[in-house]
C-alpha cells in the first residue's frame, strides 16, 4: 500500500502548494506569482540533478518530454489562474473531473467505451460539482449551480486545466517510468521551469525584483512542490495511472478544510459534501471504471 500512502501525500501537498501560492503570492499578477513560484523551486530541482548525477532514462523520457513540457505550461499557468482569482475551496474540488476526462479521452481518441461502474463515477462527480456550487446558485433551478461554474472564472479554468492534466497524466507516468521516478520528475520540472521562467523574465512580464523581495514564499511554495512531484513520480510507477490521480484529487477535500481554516471560505460544509462526493466518484472510476 506505499503507493496509496504516497498517492495521499500527492494529495496533500498539492493543495497545501495551492494554499500557499494564493496566500502568500495571489497579490502579484498572474506572471509574476508563477515566476516567483517556479524560479524558487528550480534551485532544489537542479541541486536534486546534481547531487545525483547524470543518470540514465530511457528514450520515452524525451519523446514525453517533448508533449509534457508545452501541456505543463500551459496547464501551469490555466490553474494558477483560477488558484489566483477564485476560492480554493471552490476550485480545487473541480480538479477531481480529470478521472471523468480521461474517460472521455479514452472513448474519443481510442474508442474505449466507459463501464456502467466508470458512468456511475462520472454522475458521482456532476452531482458533487452541483451540490459545490448550489449555495453560490441559490438553487434557483437545477440547472443554476452548473451554470455558476461557467459564470466564475477561476472554476472554468479549473475545468480548463482539469482536461489538460487528463492528457497529461500519461505522459508523466512516460515520464517516471523512464528511470528512478524522482530523478525523471527532477530533470522534467528543472527543464520545464527555466523554460516558463526564462521566458517570462525575458520577454519583461515577471521581474527578477519581484522574485528576490518574495523569498520565505518562494521557498516555502518550491518546497511544497518538490514534496508534491516526488510523492506523484513515485507513485504513478507503482499503480495504474487512473488509481493513483483519483487518490490525488482528495486534494479537493483537504482543500476545501484548508479554505474554511486558512482563509475563512464560505459555505465550507456545503463544498466538503460536494468534494466528498466528487472524490468518491473519481475513486469509483479508478477502482471499477
Amino acid at each position: 500500500m506505499l503507493w496509496f500512502i504516497l498517492a495521499l501525500g500527492t494529495a496533500f501537498f498539492s493543495a497545501l502548494e495551492a494554499v500557499v501560492v494564493k496566500k502568500w503570492l495571489s497579490h502579484l499578477s498572474r506572471c509574476d506569482m508563477l515566476a516567483c513560484f517556479l524560479g524558487w523551486s528550480w534551485p532544489m530541482f537542479a541541486l536534486y540533478i546534481m547531487i545525483r548525477g547524470w543518470q540514465p532514462l530511457a528514450p520515452e523520457f524525451w519523446q514525453a518530454l517533448l508533449v509534457m513540457l508545452p501541456l505543463n505550461i500551459l496547464g501551469t499557468f490555466i490553474q494558477y489562474e483560477a488558484i489566483r482569482s477564485a476560492p480554493i475551496s471552490l476550485i480545487m474540488p473541480l480538479m477531481a473531473f480529470t478521472p471523468a476526462f480521461m474517460i472521455v479521452t479514452g472513448f474519443v481518441f481510442l474508442g474505449e467505451l466507459p463501464t456502467p461502474a466508470g458512468l456511475a463515477g462520472i454522475a458521482c462527480i456532476v452531482a458533487g460539482s452541483w451540490v459545490l456550487n448550489a449555495k453560490a446558485a441559490n438553487r434557483t433551478a437545477l440547472l443554476e449551480p452548473f451554470r455558476a461554474i461557467f459564470r466564475v472564472r477561476g472554476s472554468r479554468y479549473a475545468l480548463y486545466a482539469s482536461i489538460i492534466w487528463a492528457i497529461g497524466a500519461v505522459f508523466s507516468k512516460r515520464m517516471a517510468l523512464a528511470g528512478d521516478p524522482f530523478y525523471a520528475g527532477a530533470m522534467f520540472f528543472t527543464i520545464h521551469n527555466a523554460l516558463l521562467v526564462g521566458g517570462l523574465l525575458l520577454t519583461g512580464k515577471a521581474s527578477w525584483r519581484t522574485m528576490l523581495r518574495h523569498p520565505v514564499a518562494g521557498i516555502a511554495s518550491g518546497m511544497t512542490l518538490v514534496a508534491h512531484i516526488a510523492c506523484h513520480y513515485i507513485s504513478i510507477t507503482m499503480v495504474a495511472a487512473a488509481y493513483m490521480i483519483s487518490i490525488k484529487r482528495l486534494n479537493g477535500v483537504i482543500s476545501v478544510a484548508m479554505g474554511g481554516l486558512f482563509f475563512k471560505d464560505e459555505n465550507v460544509r456545503g463544498r466538503f459534501i460536494g468534494a466528498a462526493v466528487m472524490a468518491l466518484g473519481a475513486g469509483i472510476i479508478a477502482l471499477w471504471g
